[in-house]
């Protein structure tokens, strides 16, 4: 019987948040938090509005660089029309970085209740239950990257998250019931082994954020699927149903997923 894997469905991940104005405009995006401090810079408790007396302070200090996260139900959409759905999803990780944070890594997600829709089959990473995917052992990492309105008012902020193996994949899951291999990660399109997730609130100190995953205007295509200035390097899942050495489709994830942080942080950009 085949084995089956689907790497990748995915993820996660990480971040908090930030502030309009601090430091120079190619420093961001970046999180870190907005501390009270008299003669500061800022007026607000976000750091966004400049003045003096200020009584607020950009840090870039994270004191607690840990974070999870937890989503409800998430989906890998192939372009040819294959679906792995799962029900809910939770993952973990820890912000990058000693002067500024701009990255997250050793991030690992795990679906639950996933299945081929088509075939009622249910499917799992080797080694876990049924009905559970865990993404690649060795971990994901990723950049804060604006996915639009970099140096507006209105910016938008994507997460990346990409193997910090290489060529190593998102995950990879077995559906004994149908004996097939899927596997998730680069194909012959060169999607670059990453995917993008918008998040949010910017500029807000919170400990939470909203971490959105989204198909695009087309079939198996991840919105978005690439960032602000580098429209031609295209980041998008690609998977196979016959394992790593089958034919590779763009695909894309659909979650919707809340990060908690182990403090009140904020995504500046």
């Amino acid at each position: 019987m085949k084995r089956m894997r689907i790497v990748g469905l995915c993820l996660v991940a990480a971040f908090a948040l930030s502030a309009i104005g601090a430091g120079s405009a190619s420093a961001l995006p970046e999180i870190g938090k907005c501390i009270a401090k008299s003669g500061g810079k800022y007026l607000d408790g976000n750091c966004t509005k400049l003045g003096k007396p200020g009584a607020f302070e950009w840090s870039k200090v994270i004191t607690n660089k840990k974070f999870t996260s937890a989503g409800g139900e998430g989906k890998l959409l192939g372009a040819s029309g294959t679906e792995i759905k799962c029900t809910t999803q939770s993952a973990s990780g820890e912000y990058k970085g000693t002067t500024s944070f701009k990255e997250v890594t050793a991030v690992v997600a795990k679906f639950n209740g996933c299945e081929l829709p088509l075939f009622k089959a249910v499917c799992q990473t080797a080694g876990d239950a049924a009905g559970e995917i865990t993404t690649n052992p060795k971990f994901l990492t990723g950049k804060l990257a604006y996915t639009s309105g970099k140096g507006t008012k209105t910016p938008v902020v994507n997460q990346g998250l990409t193997p910090v193996v290489k060529k190593t994949g998102f995950a990879e899951f077995e559906c004994p019931a149908v004996g097939v291999t899927v596997y998730v990660g680069e194909g012959k399109e060169k999607g670059h082994e990453t995917i993008l997730a918008n998040l949010g609130p910017l500029n807000v100190m919170s400990t939470t954020a909203v971490e959105v995953y989204a198909a695009g205007g087309k079939a198996g295509e991840q919105s978005p699927n690439f960032v602000e200035g580098k429209a031609t390097v295209i980041d998008n899942l690609e998977s196979s149903l016959a394992g790593k050495k089958g034919t590779f489709e763009r695909s894309s994830q659909v979650l919707e997923t809340t990060i908690t942080n182990g403090e009140a942080l904020e995504i500046k950009a």
